[in-house]
């Protein structure tokens, strides 16, 4: 079992890569909020979220914990901080349930402030690399307090705030392992979704945890999405989205030149590919037929780039009449 000199040495070597992701920061520091993301910026942009503001939750759980022993009427005799472990002491509190409280108070700071950078990361509208810094911040946090934390007052027998929070008297555990169970839960349901895996992607702007189903559909409603915009800019669209023969079609009708065209577009064998047919007449007969392949990130890229893809397949169809073809 690692004894707290142990932990005091891992947290102390663990410091010096924290130095290291600082100097990364700095050399980098022209580039580091810079978009569209780049692998290399996201693996920098997750090192510091790690090794620079995991140590600041960690401070912030200590001082959460004092703050509880002052709101106790007790007194803090001893504070330790090595940017990855911290500790408390105190004097004058005997009422078993403040010392429940004081054992809970950093773990609440903890998870209260993962949970809040989760929910900027994913719903408050700021940029890129700055979405990817609070998400993956928010994760490390809550995955350190709820998981690693317990896990390693069960195996080391250093009796920290989870042991003495589940060796409480009773009813407090109970209750604790209620909530404790909830969240976890919570967290491995809203990870295992379909709703995670897209936000996070559009969040960033590179695709995280995309599967081939996941590809698809994004890149349909984002086809979808690209034609409402055209037909909202004031050109004489009509845009109906329905689904044939078990897949989604996409059709624009407008009038050039005294004829009726129609452009038909739908997501191909491939999810990031694009084909489109374009037709006339009636009933409607093919003229033309493209395939346009989509980047990854273009589907993270506003405004969409398949808008600009639309109108250029518009353009290309009004220029079959012109050409007598």
């Amino acid at each position: 079992m690692p004894t707290f000199s142990a932990l005091q040495l891992v947290s102390l070597a663990m410091a010096a890569l924290s130095l290291r992701a600082l100097a990364r920061a700095w050399r980098g520091r022209r580039y580091l909020f810079a978009e569209p993301i780049i692998s290399g910026q996201l693996s920098l942009l997750v090192e510091i979220a790690l090794f620079l503001l995991v140590p600041l939750g960690v401070l912030l759980h200590e001082v959460g914990h004092m703050v509880a022993v002052w709101l106790a009427g007790g007194r803090v005799t001893g504070f330790g901080y090595l940017l990855f472990l911290g500790w408390v002491e105190y004097i004058g509190v005997t009422d078993p349930f403040a010392h429940f409280w004081i054992a809970l108070s950093g773990n609440l700071v903890s998870v209260a402030l993962g949970i809040v950078m989760l929910i900027m990361g994913l719903l408050v509208k700021v940029r890129r690399p700055v979405s990817v810094v609070l998400l993956a911040s928010g994760g490390l946090i809550l995955a350190t307090t709820l998981v690693f934390y317990p896990a390693l007052d069960l195996v080391s027998g250093l009796y920290g705030d989870w042991m003495q929070l589940y060796s409480a008297p009773w009813p407090y555990p109970l209750w604790l392992g209620i909530v404790h169970g909830g969240l976890l839960l919570t967290g491995v349901a809203l990870w295992r979704s379909r709703w995670l895996r897209w936000r996070v992607s559009e969040r960033i702007g590179i695709p995280w945890r995309l599967d081939e189903a996941d590809r698809r559909v994004l890149a349909w409603r984002q086809l979808a999405e690209a034609a409402e915009r055209l037909g909202a800019e004031g050109s004489p669209l009509t845009v109906r989205c329905e689904v044939a023969d078990g897949m989604p079609l996409l059709e624009l009708r407008w009038e050039h030149r005294g004829r009726q065209w129609l452009l038909r577009a739908w997501i191909g064998e491939r999810a990031d590919m694009v084909e489109a047919v374009a037709l006339t007449g009636e009933p409607p007969t093919p003229r033309a037929s493209w395939r346009a392949v989509i980047p990854e990130n273009a589907l993270f890229v506003r405004p969409s780039p398949l808008v600009e893809l639309l109108r250029r397949l518009q353009t290309a169809t009004d220029a079959l009449e012109l050409d007598g073809r």
